[in-house]
């Protein structure tokens, strides 16, 4: 069963409202959204198999790291 995050889906939201995709996010990104120890490591690293564990949907981690996904 894969747990659900509001905090982790609202900042993998805001970057995507931004229209902006990243490798990994940043301190400034995170800023002001209360994320627990291991959704903070996994959004820094870019770790994708790791945020959709977490319960980051897929669509918002597809758009948000796309420069990460092969063509």
């Amino acid at each position: 069963m894969i747990a659900t995050s509001y905090a982790l889906n609202k900042v993998l939201t805001a970057i995507a409202r931004q229209h902006a995709t990243r490798e990994r996010l940043t301190d400034e990104d995170l800023a002001g959204h209360a994320l627990g120890e291991e959704e903070r490591r996994a959004l820094k690293a870019g770790d994708i198999v790791g945020l959709y564990q977490l319960g980051a949907n897929p669509y918002l981690i597809r758009r948000v790291f796309r420069p990460r996904f092969p063509i």
